[in-house]
């Protein structure tokens, strides 16, 4: 299967991608040889688009950089947050960036340890591999959000795609 052959820009390959993790993911369930393909699948789609230009907030265009480390880093907090089954977390995937909201206060160590930091603005713990240049957006995470594309998995989506 296809997965990602109809889509044609970052910020919709990024989004099915967090769906389809969370669908396929060995950890909840799912099976390990569809998730690999689903992973080659997501980096082939972004190589695809890499020079593709979107549009950003401001009216500028932005030219998306496909980065295999840097993607690959995404994957692998994503593999580790999924596996880690969290309750009462809840995980977002905003561009390159994972944002880990809810219920954190218990698994604060576990999150340090993972590379995570505290983002004391925002009231959440965040993970980038990318080197951000400029200054910290004054826009919160709904806003970010609903800029770049996104679905929030919530602790009730990961016992969905467990059963």
């Amino acid at each position: 299967m296809r997965y990602f052959d109809d889509l044609f820009s970052v910020e919709h390959v990024k989004a099915h991608y967090k769906r389809l993790a969370f669908s396929h993911h060995p950890d909840l369930g799912g099976d390990t040889a569809i998730m690999q393909a689903v992973n080659d699948q997501y980096h082939e789609a972004l190589k695809r688009l890499h020079g593709s230009t979107s549009k950003g907030e401001s009216g500028k265009d932005h030219r998306y950089s496909y980065d295999e480390g840097l993607e690959q880093s995404v994957i692998d907090k994503i593999a580790f947050i999924v596996g880690a089954r969290l309750p009462g977390v809840n995980v977002a995937l905003i561009g390159t960036w994972l944002w880990v909201t809810g219920d954190t206060k218990p698994y604060k160590e576990l999150l340090k340890a993972n590379g995570f930091k505290w983002h004391a603005g925002r009231v959440c713990w965040y993970f980038t591999a990318s080197k951000h240049w400029g200054r910290p957006s004054k826009y919160g995470l709904s806003t970010i959000a609903m800029r770049y594309g996104y679905k929030e998995f919530k602790d009730s989506d990961k016992r969905k795609a467990i059963n």
